[in-house]
């Protein structure tokens, strides 16, 4: 089978992770696979293209400022046509209007089976641009009506899939998740207990409510330290540093986009993930997966791997600085505590691995 999965770029996130998930395990039942990248890669953050080379994929990058270069059209339409692909598979917006836009002008790529991934709910993200966020509700909405041209649309989560019907009623998504690995785990032995954050620093991710619970807890006492992984906006990082104590930020370390996760992962004691909006939220799998005590809002899809049998849930400000006092008592006293909502986190991913969800989408494609 020929697949083209097309995608806005390979800085590595959350949709460009399972995309390099998704074409190793493909690559590994005799797919033939090729992607197309319609934008640069951010000089801030680190590309997937060097583990995608290393599968033996072609890659093509098209020119020009994403979908607004009528060359990139063209450069991608002779593309598509002349591999003689079974399937196209978009993931991102940006990509499904181009393929869209495609489709409507040339019959050889419209008679190409169209598979969408729709990795968020993308209009409930905050950016805090209020123009910003409007136009994005506007583009959604417009861009559902492009979906219903599509063979399949595929959502993330039941969350996802949720939204997807509050775009448009008339789309009937099959839900196929992230899957995530089992992480060796190899914890570096200090003294200290770490509490970590990792993703991208904006108000959607629900960071400041974090630093604000950070100021509440007791350093010195329950000897903790602090480290904040992810890139952001640099006067809005600013403006998260400006709300921690004097005191407190000196334990607080602000480490910037992490290209290592193994390295992070096996400095964290206590993951936090406070985000106000998920589709599915990669990074608490990947936490879970190396076997880290988690603590998140207790919202959807979020709740739906972490709950207080195998974690912490939260529902404001307070109940975060309780909880994290809990996860810091239990490590710190009441060990037997963590053990049981570890071995209950083993159990709760076993329905995430590779081998249950990968046939999911050789089922979609089959359906094609």
């Amino acid at each position: 089978m020929k697949i083209c999965h097309i995608i806005n770029s390979l800085n590595r996130g959350g949709a460009e992770s399972h995309l390099l998930d998704l074409v190793s395990a493909q690559i590994r039942n005799d797919y033939d696979v090729k992607i197309v990248v319609i934008g640069k890669d951010s000089k801030t953050t680190s590309s997937i293209e060097n583990e995608i080379d290393k599968l033996g994929i072609e890659i093509k990058r098209l020119s020009g400022p994403r979908m607004y270069n009528l060359f990139s059209y063209f450069s991608l339409g002779f593309y598509l046509i002349n591999k003689e692909l079974d399937i196209i598979h978009s993931h991102q917006p940006r990509s499904d209007f181009m393929i869209y836009i495609l489709r409507k002008v040339s019959k050889n790529i419209s008679s190409i089976s169209w598979v969408v991934s729709v990795h968020g709910k993308y209009d409930t993200y905050l950016e805090g641009n209020k123009l910003g966020d409007y136009l994005r509700k506007i583009f959604m909405k417009r861009l559902s009506k492009f979906w219903l041209n599509a063979t399949t649309v595929i959502a993330i989560s039941d969350e996802v899939k949720e939204w997807i019907s509050k775009l448009n009623s008339s789309i009937e998504a099959r839900v196929i998740p992230y899957w995530v690995k089992r992480n060796n785990i190899k914890k570096v032995n200090n003294d200290k207990l770490t509490i970590g954050f990792l993703g991208r620093l904006n108000k959607n991710k629900g960071i400041e409510d974090l630093l604000h619970a950070l100021n509440k807890l007791n350093y010195k006492e329950n000897n903790l330290d602090v480290i904040i992984g992810g890139h952001g906006d640099e006067k809005y990082i600013k403006k998260l540093k400006s709300i921690l104590n004097e005191e407190v930020n000196k334990y607080v370390d602000f480490l910037g986009f992490v290209d290592d996760r193994d390295e992070y992962f096996n400095k964290v004691d206590i993951f936090v993930f406070p985000s106000y909006s998920e589709g599915l939220g990669l990074v608490l799998l990947e936490a879970m997966s190396y076997s880290k005590v988690c603590i998140t809002r207790n919202i959807m899809p979020m709740k739906k791997y972490i709950n207080n049998e195998n974690g912490y849930l939260f529902d404001d400000l307070d109940s975060l600085i309780t909880n994290l006092n809990s996860a810091i008592n239990d490590l710190s006293i009441n060990y037997s505590v963590i053990e049981k909502k570890l071995s209950n986190i083993d159990k709760t991913l076993e329905k995430s691995r590779e081998e249950k969800i990968f046939p999911m989408f050789q089922e979609a494609y089959k359906n094609e």
